[in-house]
């Protein structure tokens, strides 16, 4: 199915999201050790999953390429209707379940995002 879409920019994008986030990381526990260096990768990892949700929309709508066009713009409002969902509960769950540090996660998401936003995704 992969090859009847056109995913490898998403794959690109999470190959490349999950290198800076190593890099980061590595920035991180050096610098500001293993609780602040576990925010950043929980943080990370909301963006890291969105960009997989949004791969799992995108190969499921190729699957079912041919319905309405009223499914294909349902599907769409869905992907983004889950993937505010699913942001959201990683959010409260790495703030009022884990505990974790609010700038940690923020910073972990916002280069996550920056990445997201450098340009893979003009080729989706």
């Amino acid at each position: 199915m992969e090859q009847l879409t056109r995913v490898s920019p998403v794959n690109q994008l999470l190959k490349t999201q999950c290198i800076v986030l190593l890099i980061i990381l590595a920035g991180v526990f050096w610098l500001g050790g293993k609780e602040l260096a576990t925010a950043v990768c929980f943080g990370g990892l909301i963006s890291v999953s969105n960009t997989l949700l949004l791969k799992w929309h995108l190969l499921r709508t190729a699957q079912k390429a041919g319905v309405s066009p009223m499914d294909n713009l349902s599907g769409a409002y869905r992907c983004i209707v889950e993937r505010w969902m699913l942001t959201i509960a990683m959010f409260a769950v790495g703030f009022a379940v884990l505990e974790l540090t609010a700038t940690g996660l923020l910073v972990g998401f916002a280069a996550m995002q920056t990445v997201l936003l450098s340009g893979y995704m003009k080729q989706a």
